[in-house]
């Protein structure tokens, strides 16, 4: 038995920030977790000629609901030491998975 909510394609993610680091990614990671804020991560890898010529490194985007934004950005506030490793973003998410 389907309910009316069964049809409803809901899409609150956001792009919150990216991280080239993996020791930041792990600090961002226990922080968001310590705050109950709800995250994925999305492996963005660089083209063939980023690679190439500048070195690129992949990046780890941090998609999280846009209702817990405000939260996301107090975790952000108190995490000054990491600061400069993350790239903020705030923008709707282009999730690209088949659902």
């Amino acid at each position: 038995m389907e309910n009316e909510y069964s049809k409803v394609k809901v899409n609150n993610e956001m792009d919150f920030c990216s991280v080239t680091d993996q020791n930041v990614k792990t600090v961002l990671e226990k922080a968001f977790m310590k705050a109950r804020v709800s995250y994925f991560l999305r492996w963005e890898k660089p083209g063939f000629f980023a690679k190439i010529f500048t070195g690129a490194k992949p990046s780890i985007v941090f998609c999280i609901n846009s209702a817990q934004l405000e939260t996301a950005e107090e975790v952000m506030k108190g995490l000054e030491d990491v600061d400069s490793a993350v790239k903020m973003i705030r923008t709707k998410s282009n999730n690209r998975t088949g659902f």
